[in-house]
Protein backbone atom coordinates (compact mmCIF):
# COMPACT_ATOMS: atom_id res chain seq x y z
CA UNK A 1 0.00 0.00 0.00
CA UNK A 2 1.59 3.62 -0.88
CA UNK A 3 0.27 5.54 1.64
CA UNK A 4 0.96 3.04 4.26
CA UNK A 5 3.60 4.47 6.81
CA UNK A 6 4.73 0.94 7.99
CA UNK A 7 4.86 -0.45 4.07
CA UNK A 8 7.55 3.09 3.64
CA UNK A 9 9.40 1.83 6.58
CA UNK A 10 9.82 -2.24 5.27
CA UNK A 11 10.73 -0.94 1.74
CA UNK A 12 13.32 1.47 3.51
CA UNK A 13 11.52 4.95 2.18
CA UNK A 14 10.72 5.49 5.65
CA UNK A 15 13.41 5.35 7.87
CA UNK A 16 13.22 3.85 11.59
CA UNK A 17 15.31 2.27 13.73
CA UNK A 18 15.02 -1.37 12.92
CA UNK A 19 15.95 -3.95 15.27
CA UNK A 20 14.86 -7.15 13.79
CA UNK A 21 13.84 -8.16 10.48
CA UNK A 22 13.51 -11.52 8.37
CA UNK A 23 11.57 -12.75 5.51
CA UNK A 24 8.28 -12.32 6.70
CA UNK A 25 8.70 -9.31 9.89
CA UNK A 26 10.07 -6.38 10.40
CA UNK A 27 10.99 -4.27 14.12
CA UNK A 28 11.67 -1.11 14.95
CA UNK A 29 11.30 1.47 17.72
CA UNK A 30 8.57 3.53 18.08
CA UNK A 31 9.37 6.75 17.72
CA UNK A 32 7.00 8.01 20.62
CA UNK A 33 7.90 5.18 23.09
CA UNK A 34 5.00 4.65 26.35
CA UNK A 35 9.05 3.40 27.55
CA UNK A 36 11.83 3.51 26.30
CA UNK A 37 12.61 0.31 24.28
CA UNK A 38 8.90 0.43 23.23
CA UNK A 39 9.09 -1.77 19.79
CA UNK A 40 6.24 -2.51 17.40
CA UNK A 41 6.76 -5.65 15.20
CA UNK A 42 4.98 -5.67 11.86
CA UNK A 43 4.43 -8.05 8.38
CA UNK A 44 5.79 -7.32 5.85
CA UNK A 45 2.79 -7.92 3.75
CA UNK A 46 0.14 -5.11 3.96
CA UNK A 47 -2.17 -7.06 6.81
CA UNK A 48 -5.23 -4.68 8.37
CA UNK A 49 -5.99 -6.55 11.30
CA UNK A 50 -5.88 -9.90 13.30
CA UNK A 51 -8.68 -10.55 11.45
CA UNK A 52 -6.90 -10.59 8.01
CA UNK A 53 -4.13 -12.72 9.34
CA UNK A 54 -3.61 -16.04 7.95
CA UNK A 55 -3.36 -18.52 11.09
CA UNK A 56 0.16 -19.90 10.15
CA UNK A 57 1.45 -16.23 9.61
CA UNK A 58 -0.16 -15.13 12.46
CA UNK A 59 1.15 -17.93 14.35
CA UNK A 60 5.01 -16.95 13.51
CA UNK A 61 4.54 -13.61 14.27
CA UNK A 62 3.56 -14.36 18.03
CA UNK A 63 6.97 -16.62 17.81
CA UNK A 64 8.67 -13.65 16.81
CA UNK A 65 7.57 -11.44 19.62
CA UNK A 66 8.08 -14.19 22.20
CA UNK A 67 11.98 -13.72 20.87
CA UNK A 68 11.99 -10.07 20.67
CA UNK A 69 10.46 -9.64 24.33
CA UNK A 70 13.42 -11.82 25.41
CA UNK A 71 15.91 -9.73 23.93
CA UNK A 72 14.21 -6.66 25.21
CA UNK A 73 13.77 -7.56 28.15
CA UNK A 74 18.04 -8.19 28.55
CA UNK A 75 18.84 -5.15 26.35
CA UNK A 76 16.32 -2.63 28.48
CA UNK A 77 16.13 -3.99 31.37
CA UNK A 78 13.02 -4.33 32.53
CA UNK A 79 10.85 -6.56 34.69
CA UNK A 80 8.29 -7.63 32.28
CA UNK A 81 6.10 -7.09 29.00
CA UNK A 82 3.59 -5.39 27.87
CA UNK A 83 1.92 -6.79 24.73
CA UNK A 84 -0.87 -4.34 22.94
CA UNK A 85 -2.32 -4.83 19.50
CA UNK A 86 -5.78 -2.39 18.71
CA UNK A 87 -8.11 -3.29 16.00
CA UNK A 88 -9.69 -0.64 13.54
CA UNK A 89 -10.74 0.90 17.15
CA UNK A 90 -7.58 3.19 18.22
CA UNK A 91 -5.56 1.52 15.43
CA UNK A 92 -3.74 4.82 14.35
CA UNK A 93 -2.01 2.90 11.60
CA UNK A 94 -4.11 0.26 9.67
CA UNK A 95 -0.85 -2.23 8.66
CA UNK A 96 -1.20 -5.12 11.71
CA UNK A 97 1.26 -4.19 14.38
CA UNK A 98 1.86 -5.70 17.95
CA UNK A 99 3.24 -3.12 20.51
CA UNK A 100 5.87 -4.92 22.73
CA UNK A 101 6.62 -1.96 25.28
CA UNK A 102 9.25 -2.68 28.51
CA UNK A 103 7.84 -3.03 31.93
CA UNK A 104 9.42 -2.22 35.12
CA UNK A 105 7.40 -2.72 38.25
CA UNK A 106 5.72 0.36 39.87
CA UNK A 107 5.71 2.27 36.58
CA UNK A 108 2.02 3.95 35.79
CA UNK A 109 0.22 3.62 32.89
CA UNK A 110 -1.44 7.14 32.93
CA UNK A 111 -4.68 7.04 30.53
CA UNK A 112 -3.49 3.53 29.75
CA UNK A 113 -1.33 4.27 26.84
CA UNK A 114 -0.52 7.72 27.63
CA UNK A 115 2.18 10.13 27.93
CA UNK A 116 4.07 8.86 25.44
CA UNK A 117 8.01 9.98 26.26
CA UNK A 118 11.08 10.86 23.96
CA UNK A 119 13.94 9.65 23.58
CA UNK A 120 17.10 12.05 24.29
CA UNK A 121 19.61 12.95 21.82
CA UNK A 122 21.30 9.32 20.38
CA UNK A 123 19.41 7.37 23.23
CA UNK A 124 17.09 5.72 20.48
CA UNK A 125 20.07 4.51 18.66
CA UNK A 126 21.63 3.14 22.11
CA UNK A 127 18.22 1.36 22.72
CA UNK A 128 18.00 -0.24 19.09
CA UNK A 129 21.71 -1.40 19.15
CA UNK A 130 21.32 -2.84 22.75
CA UNK A 131 18.43 -4.43 21.49
CA UNK A 132 19.65 -5.50 18.17
CA UNK A 133 22.62 -7.05 20.45
CA UNK A 134 20.43 -9.24 22.54
CA UNK A 135 18.54 -10.62 19.69
CA UNK A 136 21.45 -11.73 17.59
CA UNK A 137 21.67 -13.68 20.59
CA UNK A 138 18.34 -15.01 20.86
CA UNK A 139 17.13 -15.84 17.11
CA UNK A 140 20.23 -18.42 16.01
Amino acid sequence: MEDCIFCGIITKKIPANVVFENEDFTAFLDRSPIFKGHTLLIPKKHIETIFDFPDKELSEMITNAKYLSLAIKKAVPCDGILFINNNIISQSVPHFHMHIIPRKKGEILRGFMWPRTKYKEGEEKEFADRIREEISKTFK
